[in-house]
């Protein structure tokens, strides 16, 4: 197919018309390649492919490591945070709040004195258990009747105590709450 040459003449920003040549077919249809706007190859795309492969193969050791414990330390101030929010509820409301731990399912909420659950029951996510590591017949929680039971002082009724939970990769938390003063500390 035969290719003419022309000229589109066009006004710059400063007002001073140009000439460009451009080369066209006979269709009118400008292609990338007859007006010299250039365009990658099959070989160019391919090269950085494998480049991004390669850096992406190189930083997943790296990466892989940084979520390892993050679940467990996630849980870890989820179940503190509940336990904060039913030693604040006690001391708001002026009168006992517990937080009451079901080793056997996995679950644990807050309940007022007449045994209401305040909001929902919440999961341990999968692969996280109420066990001691190493010691799967311990009680994890320590606590009479599994439950923490806090006064409108915000200290806990009855003696101070702890719960423990382990991932499956070995990884272990303890929260502790001590008696007279409702500390709560991760371990």
């Amino acid at each position: 197919m035969a290719q003419e040459t022309g000229t589109i003449k066009m006004t710059s920003e400063t007002g001073r018309i140009t000439a460009l040549p451009i080369f066209y077919r006979r269709s009118k249809h400008l292609s990338r390649a007859t007006i010299g706007i250039g365009a990658f190859t099959l070989v160019e795309m391919l090269v950085v492919l494998a480049i991004i492969a390669m850096i992406m193969a190189i930083s997943v050791p790296f990466t892989s490591g940084f979520g390892k414990g993050l679940r467990i330390k996630t849980t870890a101030r989820a179940i503190a945070g509940i336990i904060h929010v039913a030693r604040s509820n006690a001391v708001t409301f002026r009168k006992n709040y517990s937080v009451v731990f079901d080793v056997k399912k996995s679950q644990y909420w807050i309940e007022d004195e007449t045994n209401h659950i305040y909001e929902k029951k919440y999961f341990l996510p999968g692969p996280i258990k109420f066990e001691i590591k190493g010691d799967e017949e311990a009680d994890p929680v320590t606590f009479e009747n599994d439950k923490i039971t806090f006064n409108s002082s915000g200290a806990v009724e009855g003696a101070s105590g702890a719960i423990t939970f382990t991932d499956k990769q070995g990884g272990s938390r303890t929260i502790s709450v001590i008696g007279a003063t409702g500390k709560i500390t991760i371990n």
